[in-house]
Order: structure tokens, then C-alpha cells, then sequence
């Protein structure tokens, strides 16, 4: 536990939600590991801002760190105001999006890694995502399940469909599991299809490879190979 989350975000215990959220946007985008490659020290950092907040979330600050969070108990202030934190400017809380993707598990109940992966994936980093999977042991239906949009959203389709199925397989009766099978099967993205309901843009690969093909068209018959 971080003895003073506030601090790690770098702003005073009685910080509103918005400031809370546009600290962790602002150091995010500094400290993201795809903006240091591969600094270590980068990559502890945003350990532990992602830690700090998701602890402040959660209501889980020392006594002594009072502020507006201060004996509130697991949830925090999230609970009841689901969706009222944004850190990405996304429109939505990167931490509750997929909540019930995972057969209404309380968050408590699962490994605190997934709220890390879901946040990649929220965020468009998918390699991201991967990794944070990879240091999960327990390979449960969940697991396989953000694995499959993971890999989807990667362009790993093979992988995609089969941690899909393998979700299903673990448990049947999930409705979240069953659509992203569906629409992976489909030859659909997991995540483009669910980014569409929430606003997110969609890049069209099949136009972006025309677009290439058209340009090295056009540069050869100039002369000029692309």
C-alpha cells in the first residue's frame, strides 16, 4: 500500500474528482512506457501512479491521509459514482468500463491486475495489456476473456478466437463472453465493436492498406516507388 497516494499524484487529500483525474491524465502521458521504451524507472513511476489512483478509487488511504477519501472503505467515492472519474478524457472511468464483462464480480474478488489491463485496453495500448495479462497466474475464464479482446484489438486473430472460446468454454452462462466469441467468429474486433457504444474512434484497416496500395500506385507510375 503507498503511504500517500495523494502525493504520488501530486495533489492535496482534498482534491476534487476532476483534479484527481486530470493529475493521473497528465503524469500518465509523461510516464507512459511507450513514451520512455523500456526506462525502468518510467515504468516504476507508472506503477505506481496507476497504484495511487486506483487506491484513492477504492478508498483505501492510510489514517492520517484524510482529504475527501478518508473512511470511506473499500470503494471509495467510486462507489455509487460510477463513471464520474475520467482520467483519460475518454468519457468514461477506464476502471469500470468492462466491470461487467466479468459476470458481476465485485472488484475485490478478482486479481487487482485485470483493473490494470482493462485500462490499457481502454487506453489503445494492447501490447500493453498483454503484458499486464502475462504476469497473472491464474488462467481463469476473465483471464481468456480480456485476452481475447486483447489479442483481437492486436490483430492477433487466431489467438483472439481461441482464448474467446476458451472463456466460453470456462463458463458458459457469461452473456459478455458468448457476444465477444460471436463477434470475433465474425471475423469482427472484440474491442473496435465495443469502443463504437462508447464514442471511441474506429481505424479501418481495409481502407488504410487501400490507401498504401493506392499511393505506391501512383508513386510508380510518377517514377517514384514508395
Amino acid at each position: 500500500m503507498i503511504s500517500d497516494p495523494y502525493r504520488v499524484l501530486g495533489v492535496s487529500s482534498d482534491a476534487t474528482e476532476d483534479e484527481l483525474a486530470k493529475a493521473y491524465r497528465r503524469l500518465a502521458k509523461v510516464n507512459h512506457p511507450d513514451v520512455n521504451h523500456g526506462n525502468p524507472e518510467a515504468a516504476k513511476k507508472m506503477s505506481d501512479i496507476n497504484a495511487a489512483y486506483e487506491q484513492i478509487k477504492r478508498g483505501d488511504v492510510p489514517q492520517g491521509g484524510g482529504g475527501a477519501y478518508a473512511g470511506q472503505g473499500p470503494g471509495g467515492r467510486a462507489a455509487g459514482t460510477a463513471g464520474s472519474s475520467d482520467p483519460f478524457g475518454f468519457g468514461f472511468d477506464p476502471f469500470d468500463l468492462f466491470s461487467s464483462f466479468a459476470g458481476g464480480q465485485q472488484r475485490t474478488q478478482r486479481p487487482l491486475g485485470f483493473d490494470q489491463v482493462r485500462m490499457f485496453i481502454n487506453a489503445g495500448y494492447p501490447g500493453e495489456a498483454l503484458k499486464a495479462l502475462s504476469a497473472i497466474s491464474d488462467k481463469s475464464a476473465e483471464w481468456y476473456y480480456y485476452s481475447a479482446i486483447a489479442n483481437s484489438y492486436a490483430g492477433n486473430a487466431i489467438t483472439a478466437l481461441q482464448h474467446a472460446r476458451a472463456a466460453v468454454q470456462m463458463e458458459p452462462g457469461n452473456p459478455e463472453y458468448a457476444r465477444a466469441l460471436d463477434q470475433i467468429e465474425n471475423g469482427g474486433s472484440a474491442y473496435q465493436r465495443q469502443s463504437r457504444a462508447y464514442g471511441m474512434p474506429r481505424v479501418d484497416v481495409s481502407r488504410l492498406c487501400l490507401g498504401v496500395i493506392l499511393t505506391n500506385l501512383f508513386c510508380m507510375f510518377c517514377g517514384r516507388p514508395f
